[in-house]
């Protein structure tokens, strides 16, 4: 609105004085406008007067000499434009001069022969307020430009009535691409429709609707919004359109979801070990008991069959429960500098004799690769597991691709990969040309006894297997598949930097049977120590047994001078095996003591530092057992005979 106070500089481009006479006074007596009129010659004198944009309206008479004013109006569009509005003057009403006027963006156009006082002033006027509500506009959308969200608009048929940088951003829609386009079409997948036709209704009946919304960008991308619908009414309160703002959370949602998923991989770590812990102590007095008895039952060739038999099913499950048990706590083993190349084509020969005929495997390693730092036989157990899976997503054949290349993992790549640290990294990759992995499955391949194959045909342990060694490695893995495209597995093993290398504990040489030492079993499940004490007392020791941490202290102090090795399970109730080692360690230093345990929270590391010398995993077979009591009690006296 014009201020009444306010005064309007208006321009006349007028070759005619008496017109110029007549329009001041015309002016002269406006009620609701003050004017100050200059007056302009010339075609040339005006053009240059309304380019200077000193003037808030411009009154142009339609012949200037011999050029004209829709002449002088493409001239000031030739030349960049002007915010001022113009009113075109004619002589008379000429129809296609009118249109071609408003066309070169003429403001509004007057009859000289019908003009008076109240149309001109009305003229101005209404051409004026609309500059300003035209200006008021523009610095409005200046300012939702500058908004970080994407803001939308569109008329009540769903086409697009404006459109904000940030959405160009966003989408990769250009504002001219999307004006009068319908967005539906064009932002929103088929599978959305259903909840897009609840948010017009929504919006329609209460005003606004808020939620998530899927979308894709111009090059197909997904994006996922929080959307916040309003709808927009006239003055006279009929809905002209519906005002969208969308913010981008594509990457929170992501954020959040490996958040959840690492939150499930560990609470199915810590069932599973639970599991796993009391599958191993069913398995240890099978595994125990069998070689009692064969020992025992040496004459049956039916007894022994049997016993064969049994013996074989309870190390097939012993391998499966530390599979389980790997993925659970994690994987130990040697770790020294090693090349990617060598292990990869240890594995690509593997596959190339044992896979069908119509498997093509193909290798592409570069000649320069950096070493890795890792367990050899692991990283070869990782690159196996996952080429099998390709093998068996591809029955009628197809490519198998296993290569190597160098990759740098940014702070922020890190920060959007699941396990992922920033670094230096050999990327050891597998790929298939195969049926793929479907999406609603590829959050969950990495969950032990998970499995996309029929029933029968695997255990779902292999790839998490392979995903606990490469965390154990510390890498990660990251996998890319498309339904019947394909699957790309890339597993991330850290450079090796330095020549420092950790390794295991070397194997035991051959076993011998004990004479006569006494040995003290510690632990809750009765079967387990009646097992293992058969098992030791054939392998020519003397064993004592307790069940429990404070049933152990009390024969220790008894017989403590007598006893020459301790076994105890780490996880038992009232006093568990940590407890007990650092009760017995101060008063016995130089008595070998042997943690046992199928929990996570029987680590190696942690065992040791609690004071045993070793640690031995449930499910553990008689020689297993023989082997680590060997190992702890002529450790010094086997030192010596290889020094000697």
């Amino acid at each position: 609105m014009i201020a009444e106070s306010e005064v309007l500089d208006v321009l006349l481009i007028e070759d005619d004085e008496d017109d110029y006479l007549i329009t001041r006074a015309l002016l002269s007596k406006a009620e609701s406008i003050d004017c100050n009129l200059d007056w302009a010659r010339s075609f040339d004198e005006g053009l240059e007067s309304i380019l200077s944009s000193r003037y808030d309206a411009c009154l142009v008479d339609y012949r200037l000499g011999a050029r004209t004013g829709l002449d002088l109006l493409q001239e000031v569009n030739e030349r960049g434009g002007v915010e001022t509005p113009i009113i075109l003057l004619t002589g008379q009403g000429d129809l296609e001069v009118d249109l071609n006027a408003m066309a070169a963006g003429a403001a509004d156009y007057l009859s000289k022969e019908r003009i008076d006082a109240p149309l001109l002033e009305r003229s101005i006027r209404y051409a004026v307020e609309r500059k300003e509500a035209d200006q008021r506009i523009r610095e409005q959308a200046q300012l939702l430009d500058k908004a970080r969200d994407a803001i939308i608009a569109f008329d009540m048929d769903g086409r697009v009535v404006y459109w904000n940088k940030s959405a160009e951003r966003l989408t990769g829609w250009t504002a001219d691409e999307m004006l009068g386009a319908r967005a539906q079409e064009r932002l929103y997948d088929e599978s959305e429709a259903d909840k897009l036709e609840e948010c017009h209704e929504t919006v329609r009946e209460a005003g606004e609707w808020t939620g998530e919304l899927r979308q894709q960008s111009k090059e197909g991308e997904d994006l996922v919004v929080e959307s916040r619908w309003t709808l927009v009414r006239d003055s006279g309160g009929q809905p002209t359109s519906i005002l969208v703002i969308n913010t981008d959370i594509t990457e929170r949602k992501r954020l959040e979801s490996q958040f959840l998923r690492s939150q499930r991989m560990e609470s199915i770590g810590r069932l599973v070990g639970g599991i796993a812990h009391d599958l191993g102590n069913l398995l240890v007095p099978i595994l125990l008991g069998v070689k009692v008895l064969k020992r025992r039952e040496s004459e049956d060739e039916k007894v022994l069959k049997t016993l064969e038999m049994i013996e074989k099913s309870a190390e097939r499950g012993s391998n499966m429960v530390e599979q389980v048990l790997a993925f659970a706590r994690g994987v130990e083993g040697e770790r020294v500098a090693l090349q990617a190349a060598t292990i990869i084509e240890e594995v690509a020969k593997i596959t190339t004799e044992t896979f069908p005929d119509n498997i093509d495997v193909r290798v592409d390693v570069p000649d320069d690769l950096h070493d890795i730092v890792g367990d050899a036989t692991q990283m070869q157990q990782v690159l196996m597991n996952l080429c099998v899976n390709a093998r068996d997503a591809m029955p009628d054949g197809g490519v198998i691709e296993i290569s190597a290349s160098e990759a740098d993992v940014s702070e922020a790549e890190a920060h959007r990969k699941m396990d992922a640290e920033a670094g230096s990294y050999v990327c050891l990759r597998v790929s298939d040309t195969g049926s793929g992995i479907p999406d609603e499955a590829i959050d969950k391949i990495f969950e032990p006894f998970f499995s996309t194959k029929a029933e029968g045909e695997g255990t779902g342990l292999g790839l998490s297997t392979a995903y606990s060694i490469v965390k154990s490695h510390n890498g990660f893995v990251d996998v890319e598949s498309e339904t019947g495209e394909g699957t790309t597995f890339r597993v991330y093993v850290p450079v090796a930097t330095s020549s420092d290398e950790r390794r295991g504990p070397t194997a035991s040489g051959e076993l011998r049977d004990g004479n006569g030492e006494l040995i003290l079993v510690v632990d809750d499940e009765e079967f387990i120590l009646d097992t293992a004490r058969q098992t030791l007392e054939d392998a020519g020791y003397r064993v004592i047994t307790a069940q429990g941490g404070d049933k152990a202290i009390d024969v220790m102090e008894r017989n403590g001078d007598q006893v020459e090795a301790i076994i105890t399970d780490l996880r038992m109730p009232e006093m568990n095996g940590f407890d007990l080692i650092r009760r017995l360690r101060p008063q016995f230093p130089n008595v070998p003591i042997i943690a046992a345990s199928g929990m996570a929270d029987g680590r190696t590391d942690d065992a040791v530092q609690a004071g045993a010398q070793t640690f031995l995993a449930k499910p553990f077979t008689a020689e297993k057992l023989q082997a680590t009591l060997q190992d702890v009690m002529y450790e010094d006296e086997d030192a010596a005979s290889v020094e000697g």
